[in-house]
């Protein structure tokens, strides 16, 4: 019977979860114990957490860390002493360290462990650094996007020196029910945290075109506020563009603001909508609620960026160029008139994304993590030149005539520059070639 220790650098709560990546840890954590693994689970200390339990599992609030984001491990010498005394403990007990999102930075401690490293974005300084230097017997990360992202980021040996497995999430989260809403009024959801990069004011550009339109009473944007006492990232703000707020309520728009949602509350919530918005530049590494949403037949609108794009295929989901205000409201528009697309993406949600296949999948990464698992990259478009093989960067993409960089924005010089053939060839300026490598968008892969 193996005996994992779980880590996370996020702070845990019995009946909050902030954001999806909490939700995959109670699901891995319910998966091991029915498998028959002995599970602990470690969260930073904090005082809102001493007596919580994921299921029958104690959530030990013991890790001197910050319990908060950036930097976790800005704490006095003397806590990171205390610290590396609680992890050599942990460390002697479990016979496999499991670190949810990793940026684990202080890998000596679990020197003569075996190490299951999971990765969930490359936004955070931590993540990064354990992608690129520290040390796992595996790393699993959600989505193709991921895993192509860090194979174009790394050079071919450091990249072969990785045991990387691409497990995606699961969708747990939907009602059996059919859905009814005969309201009037066009309910939008924007079911993100309160980080500016999710696009909450693209979000209020979006409902005040739709509210122009004048075909329901009221047009209600629907936001979750700003929690202080469990939302522990320092970039997180509710703060909205007033000048768009008026806007809004003078087109007849309600803002309404409400409280976070329990987990066990999620299905009901994506019910009441009648369009689910992720209009934000956030590069999602796998993004589970336009998934959750679809699963309960709330259509969804979002940006072509990072790991959305993957959705591409999913009927009652639109991928619109980021910030295209009024494309997102055309398609929209179109979702509303065709109900069947997003009865057709609940199918493919749940077939595609089951708990059972994910579980299956974590528990063979943890009892054999030196286990190689052949994955394929998916670079989609490449070009031929000077016998050099050039590819699309999986963290770039071609919209209309312009390119989007997931880290740089809209790449304005190359409007009309780069093209994609009908076989999925690139077809560029030569002059411009030097260029789009110096900036990343093509790379070079053996």
């Amino acid at each position: 019977m193996l005996k994992v220790a779980c880590f996370s650098l996020a702070p845990l709560y019995q009946d909050i979860v902030l954001g999806g990546s909490q939700t995959i840890l109670n699901h891995i954590i319910f998966g091991l114990k029915k498998h028959g693994f002995l599970v602990r689970v470690f969260s930073p200390a904090t005082n809102n957490s001493s007596n919580a339990f994921i299921g029958d599992v104690k959530i030990e609030s013991i890790l001197k860390l910050k319990d908060s984001f950036p930097s976790p491990f800005e704490v006095p010498l003397f806590d990171i002493n205390q610290l590396g005394e609680t992890v050599n403990e942990i460390s002697n007990w479990a016979d496999r360290i499991y670190l949810h999102g990793d940026g684990w930075i202080l890998r000596k401690d679990f020197e003569h462990n075996q190490i299951i490293s999971s990765i969930h974005d490359l936004i955070y300084q931590e993540a990064i650094t354990s992608v690129y230097e520290l040390p796992s017997n595996k790393i699993i990360v959600p989505s193709q996007y991921l895993y192509d992202t860090i194979r174009g980021s790394l050079s071919e040996e450091k990249f072969n020196a990785k045991n990387l497995t691409i497990i995606e999430n699961c969708i747990t989260n939907y009602s059996i029910n059919a859905k009814s809403n005969e309201s009037k009024n066009l309910t939008l959801l924007f079911p993100h945290r309160p980080d500016p990069r999710k696009g909450l004011n693209i979000a209020i550009e979006i409902a005040i075109e739709f509210s122009k339109m004048n075909h329901w009473n009221k047009v209600i944007l629907k936001v979750p506020k700003f929690n202080e006492i469990y939302d522990k990232d320092a970039k997180n703000s509710s703060k909205y563009d007033e000048d768009l707020y008026e806007e809004f309520i003078n087109n007849d728009g309600i803002l309404l603001f409400h409280d976070w949602i329990p987990s066990n509350k999620m299905a009901e919530y994506y019910s009441s909508g009648d369009i689910t918005l992720c209009p934000g530049n956030f590069i999602e590494s796998f993004g589970l609620v336009p998934l959750e949403s679809v699963a309960n037949l709330t259509p969804v609108l979002c940006s072509s960026v990072g790991s959305l794009r993957n959705y591409k295929n999913i009927s009652g989901i639109e991928i619109i160029p980021y910030a295209d205000v009024k494309e997102f409201v055309r398609k929209g528009e179109l979702l509303l008139k065709n109900k069947n697309k997003v009865i057709e993406g609940k199918e493919q949600i749940l077939k595609k994304f089951s708990l059972d296949k994910m579980i299956e999948k974590y528990i063979s990464a943890i009892t054999s993590p030196n286990k190689e698992t052949n994955e394929n990259v998916s670079f989609e478009y490449k070009l031929e030149f000077n016998n050099e093989t050039y590819y699309l960067a999986p963290w770039c993409s071609i919209e209309n005539t312009k390119i989007y960089h997931d880290y740089y924005g809209w790449m304005d010089k190359f409007e009309d520059q780069i093209k994609i053939s009908a076989k999925n060839k690139i077809i560029i300026k030569n002059n411009l070639l030097k260029e789009a490598v110096k900036e990343r968008i093509l790379i070079q892969q053996s």
